[in-house]
């Protein structure tokens, strides 16, 4: 799966804060009347993805970080660590690879060198064997050089699926390519990234991610206007996640009367790239 652009880092943070073993279910396609919390089937591998080639079984492992973080269909005999959950989520908002010091400097700063180290070890061998009995492979989190990188063919990540449709609505040559992009980047967004774990390096990464959101679910609407009815289910299904905010209020008051909506702007659907992760 490919990635898209993700915000500057936080600055590094105190301990790493603890989450529930999480265990949720994936996304549906966008309707007014569709619920966005049905299990999705599985997604077989076919091809490579990014130029690289695919080294996964049959089946990618579906990671849910927009909303509640979850990898989905671990058995219940098996455990997943939560700061294990939370290194994964970091690696994916950081387009699914990072430096190891980067690493220990904004997940867990506190211990000694070599402490932090074991940590990263422990929580790497947790992720394994779970994407192992998962995808049937071991391929999926590689390190190399002191660089921690998740192979993106093995991986189905709802935050990667709404970048990815954000950047085929933004390069899309027709209208109706580019409103069934930000349909499905839309329908991918399941809530605030990492809601309820209060990760100390989230901030600027679920702004970035909210605002990607938001931008493309107005945008959406936008599109819509000459079907009222989909652009209100749009911006409603966008206020149950951000209530009151202010693109989503100008945007209803927009639907709500044709004569104010102003001239399409520029803006684009994604933010600029984030210097830090860019592979070095």
């Amino acid at each position: 799966m490919s990635n898209k652009p993700s915000p500057g880092r936080v600055e590094g943070g105190q301990r790493l804060s603890a989450m529930n073993d999480a265990r949720s279910e994936g996304p549906t396609a966008l309707s007014p009347a569709a619920s966005l919390n049905a299990d999705p089937p599985a997604v077989p591998v076919t091809g490579p993805r990014l130029g690289q080639q695919a080294k996964v079984g049959a089946i990618r492992v579906r990671v849910r970080v927009l909303g509640q973080p979850a990898i989905l269909g671990v058995p219940d005999e098996q455990h997943l660590r939560p700061h294990a959950m939370e290194f994964l989520a970091y690696l994916i908002v950081r387009e699914g690879s990072a430096r190891q010091d980067e690493i220990i400097e904004d997940l867990v700063p506190e211990p000694p060198h070599r402490l932090a180290q074991q940590r990263l070890h422990t929580y790497t061998y947790n992720l394994r064997q779970i994407f192992r009995t998962l995808g049937g492979d071991n391929t999926h989190l590689e390190l190399r050089r002191h660089r921690y990188t998740l192979n993106p063919d093995a991986f189905d990540v709802d935050l990667w699926t709404m970048r990815e449709a954000i950047t085929a609505a933004e390069h899309a040559t027709d209208p109706e390519t580019s409103t069934s992009a930000l349909r499905r980047a839309v329908t991918a967004y399941h809530g605030p990234l990492a809601a309820g774990t209060g990760y100390l390096w989230l901030t600027r990464y679920r702004e970035a991610a909210a605002e990607q959101f938001l931008t493309a679910a107005v945008t959406l609407a936008g599109r819509l206007a000459d079907r009222p009815t989909e652009a209100t289910a749009v911006l409603d299904l966008a206020a149950r996640h951000h209530p009151g905010h202010k693109l989503l209020t100008t945007a209803a008051a927009t639907a709500a009367d044709p004569s104010r909506r102003p001239p399409p702007a520029d803006r684009p659907l994604s933010p600029p790239a984030d210097p830090k992760s860019a592979h070095i």
